[in-house]
């Protein structure tokens, strides 16, 4: 891939301790935001209203798969539902890969845990694949790396 050429990206993982604990088809958005406050400043000639940025929201990630039978993301959606925050909240890497199976993309997360587990509809006999979505918050989201 040449520089700035636009990233694809074929399959996406989440990896804690280096151990891949579900890999995805799907991402459906990774969201940052910093919240503006406003802030005036006066002097003899004039009152200029500014906007700074205020409080950092905490990222989410947003990735979908077929449901499978491993077990690590739902044990460790499970440890959010016990209250077990402090072994709920991990740092783990977000890896894309591309069409080759080299990744892409990396980016580092920080005290992440899943907040929302959902698993689709799915009726009897029907020959749908059974979708799994996952939202991870995170107190930190950094670039690290292809």
């Amino acid at each position: 891939m040449a520089s700035g050429d636009p990233i694809t990206a074929a399959r996406f993982s989440i990896t804690i301790d280096g151990y891949e604990i579900a890999a995805f088809s799907e991402l459906q958005g990774i969201t940052t935001e910093v919240k503006p406050v406003e802030h005036m400043e006066s002097s003899d000639k004039e009152v200029i209203l500014k906007k700074l940025p205020g409080q950092i929201v905490p990222c989410t990630v947003v990735l979908k798969r077929g449901k499978s039978e491993h077990m690590a993301l739902w044990a460790w959606h499970e440890s959010v539902l016990n209250g077990d925050i402090i072994n709920a909240r991990k740092s783990c890497s977000l890896v894309m890969y591309g069409p080759d199976g080299q990744p892409v993309a990396r980016y580092h997360l920080e005290h992440a845990w899943p907040s929302k587990l959902e698993i689709g509809a799915l009726k009897a006999g029907a020959s749908e694949v059974l979708m799994e979505t996952v939202t991870i918050v995170s107190e930190r989201i950094q670039r690290v790396s292809a």
